[in-house]
């Protein structure tokens, strides 16, 4: 059965957006198939997927990696860091910024905004706008912050 799982989720990161989620469903990624959206070419990790779990009105933008676990034992057998696996929460309103990467044992906090590229490292605080390897909080979102942002985008969506 865990092969079965690992074929599924690996499969599924070679496919597009939606067919994918299929997938990583079926490989055991804990989410609401229809309040979830997961990119293209995204990497979740293919050994643990079971330890993933993404909460509702998620987007995870394209290329973006999760990993749950890490063991360095098919190199060197006695790495001093011994192999662990650890869960990745993802909570409610996140967004994940195209090629970012997040690491074992994370929790991204309700409405995090992660921007394109960021290495997580560590959990976050709830509405943050978070950025940079290593990652740092650029800015708490509040509603004035929101409402900046979205009249200085205005202009390439008329």
């Amino acid at each position: 059965m865990h092969f079965l799982k690992r074929t599924l989720c690996f499969i599924g990161n070679y496919l597009p957006p939606r067919l994918n989620c299929i997938f990583y469903k079926l490989s055991g990624v804990k989410f609401n198939f229809r309040k979830v959206w997961i990119g293209n070419k995204c990497y979740l990790d293919k050994n643990y997927p079971e330890n993933i779990i993404i909460k509702d009105d998620v987007c995870i933008s394209t290329q973006v990696s999760i990993f749950t676990h890490f063991d360095s034992s098919r190199i060197k057998k006695d790495y001093p860091i011994k192999k662990y696996k650890k869960e990745v929460m993802i909570e409610e309103g996140v967004f994940v910024g195209p090629k970012s990467i997040i690491m074992p044992g994370v929790t991204i906090r309700k409405n995090t905004f992660i921007k394109a590229g960021s290495v997580i490292t560590k959990s976050t605080k709830p509405n943050t706008i978070v950025c940079g390897n290593p990652q740092q909080e650029e800015a708490y979102l509040t509603d004035e912050l929101i409402e900046k942002i979205n009249r200085s985008n205005e202009k390439y969506f008329d």
